[in-house]
């Protein structure tokens, strides 16, 4: 039987964040529903004994999104759910994305911290004036006034969602080429809703799903390299996709701030 959902978990050295996500999905989640595939891009700690998945283990770490097209290869549904290890469902969100994705557009759940509040899963395309007011949003997150916003206010079609839980057609997928493997780490999502915006597909930000994000991923242990990835995605995204002033200025600003990443 084909399933509706091919839900691609991308894992790399977080093997307890995996486990309870496994777990949530034993918890809240039709078994007939849904197929699971894991990407191990190379981890110290492999978990193919203990998972009910296809388990597909990479011999070095391939990045982000070429370790999600992996699995959509692999994948049978007629929607693919990229969900990161450190996620855990809280409800059966997939049927309600689903209907959502059928529309052909990119569909994102609300998406939670541990402790309730709301995580800005949303944003606008990067750009200078979008950035700077994205990290405003960011560090006044867990504010009264930004909570209300992401629960009142949110747009129904933000330029992008969040690639720690997205759902896309699979045949939409393979026709935008999937993820472009240049980026290892961030902004990977931002650019495919991007690149699916220009061929008319755009996003929805669907709070009637849910799902819990710890952000307790990989990254998080290591962030120096994290912070030099970022930077390095930020510089391929402005490159694709802005011209020569846009450009110009943010090497200026990482110039002059000590964060241009090293080669």
């Amino acid at each position: 039987m084909i399933p509706q959902v091919s839900i691609i978990t991308v894992y790399y050295n977080n093997p307890e964040d995996l486990i309870k996500l496994s777990t949530s999905m034993k918890n809240f989640l039709p078994k007939d529903q849904y197929e699971w595939i894991v990407v191990d891009n190379n981890s110290n700690q492999n978990l193919s004994a203990l998972l009910d998945c296809t388990y597909l283990l990479s011999s070095e770490n391939i990045g982000f999104g070429a370790g999600c097209n992996a699995g959509a290869k692999a994948a049978k549904g007629e929607h693919l759910f990229f969900v990161n290890p450190d996620c855990e469902f809280i409800e059966n969100c997939i049927s309600t994305l689903a209907k959502v994705s059928e529309q052909n557009l990119i569909a994102g759940p609300q998406v939670l911290y541990p402790d309730g509040y709301l995580q800005l899963s949303f944003g606008p395309f990067l750009s200078i004036s979008a950035e700077r007011h994205t990290k405003s949003l960011q560090y006044r997150e867990r504010t009264k006034e930004v909570q209300s916003w992401i629960r009142n206010e949110a747009p129904q079609n933000p330029d992008f969602v969040s690639g720690c839980a997205m759902m896309i057609q699979a045949a939409i997928f393979e026709r935008l080429g999937g993820f472009d493997e240049k980026f290892f780490l961030y902004n990977e999502d931002v650019d495919l809703c991007k690149r699916a915006q220009q061929k008319g597909i755009h996003s929805a930000y669907v709070p009637e799903a849910r799902i819990q994000h710890s952000k307790s991923g990989s990254a998080k242990h290591n962030l120096d390299r994290a912070s030099q990835e970022y930077r390095k995605s930020q510089l391929l995204y402005y490159k694709k996709h802005h011209g020569a002033i846009q450009n110009l200025l943010l090497r200026t600003y990482l110039h002059l701030s000590g964060k241009m990443p090293s080669q």
